[in-house]
Formats: structure tokens, C-alpha cells, sequence
């Protein structure tokens, strides 16, 4: 165990401690009025020509990006269109493999009777989704397909 400290008390120093400052302390004003209201004007014309450059810059872009949109649309429109087709062209031939059996039955007909009886024969109608995916199993078709049918 350690000592008990031995001498003297520890005692305020002669004279007693300086006073505590608890007094308001003003704070020192660096801006004016006139400053104030000339620094905020200088700020909105620096702000608003900074503004304007980046604005003009990115109306920039969203014309380049929109016009590469509009120049690549009928490229992806085209490769949708012919894929379509080559699946329509695959389904053709699944029904006459499906139906080689049976001899009365023609491909692309109802009951031997054209569809569309009004329209010349080479008119494209585009095929709606029952169509399209006659022969797909319902778990395999696209997401948009799947919202809209309930299993």
C-alpha cells in the first residue's frame, strides 16, 4: 500500500485563482451590409454563368444521345421483326410436322379455310401473343407474357 501524502495541503496560489470570464464576447463583423449584398450579387452572376455553361453542355449530350437512339431504333426494330419471323417460320414448320398425319389438314389454314379471306395473300399480319406462342410451355414465356396470364 502506498503512502499517505505528508507536508503541507495543496492551497489556491497567493492571492487566489484569476476571475472565470463569463461575459458576452461579441463576435467582430468581417462583412457590411454593402459587402454582403455585392458578394451575394457577384455570387448569382458568377453561379448563374456556370450554370448556363453546364446546362448548354448537357443539352449537348442529350441531343447526341438522343440522336444515337433514334439512328440505332431501326436496327433493333429490323433484328426484332426478323427474329419474330424466324420463329414464325420455325412454328410453320413444327404444325406441318405435328399434322403430316393427317391428310386434309393445310398448314396456316382454319379447317382448310384462309384466316384472313379480305386481305391478298402476301399482306403480313403481324401475330398476336396466343399465336406466337402456341407451342411454348407457360413457364418458359417472356416476362410480359407471364404478367399478363395467371396460371
Amino acid at each position: 500500500m502506498s503512502k499517505p501524502k505528508m507536508g503541507p495541503q495543496d492551497l489556491p496560489p497567493p492571492g487566489g485563482y484569476p476571475a472565470f470570464p463569463f461575459d458576452r464576447v461579441k463576435l467582430r463583423n468581417f462583412l457590411k451590409g454593402p459587402w454582403t449584398v455585392a458578394g451575394f450579387i457577384a455570387l448569382n452572376i458568377v453561379g448563374f454563368r456556370l450554370y448556363y455553361q453546364n446546362w448548354v453542355e448537357v443539352r449537348r449530350d442529350m441531343i447526341a444521345d438522343k440522336s444515337a437512339e433514334l439512328a440505332a431504333f431501326p436496327i433493333v426494330y429490323a433484328e426484332n421483326d426478323r427474329a419474330m419471323l424466324k420463329y414464325l417460320k420455325q412454328l410453320h414448320q413444327l404444325e406441318e410436322d405435328i399434322m403430316k398425319d393427317f391428310p386434309l389438314w393445310e398448314t396456316g389454314t382454319f379447317l382448310g379455310e384462309p384466316v384472313y379471306k379480305t386481305l391478298p395473300e402476301d399482306t403480313y399480319v403481324e401475330p398476336n401473343a396466343a399465336e406466337l406462342y402456341a407451342f411454348t410451355d407457360p413457364y418458359d414465356l417472356p416476362l410480359t407474357m407471364k404478367a399478363r396470364i395467371r396460371f
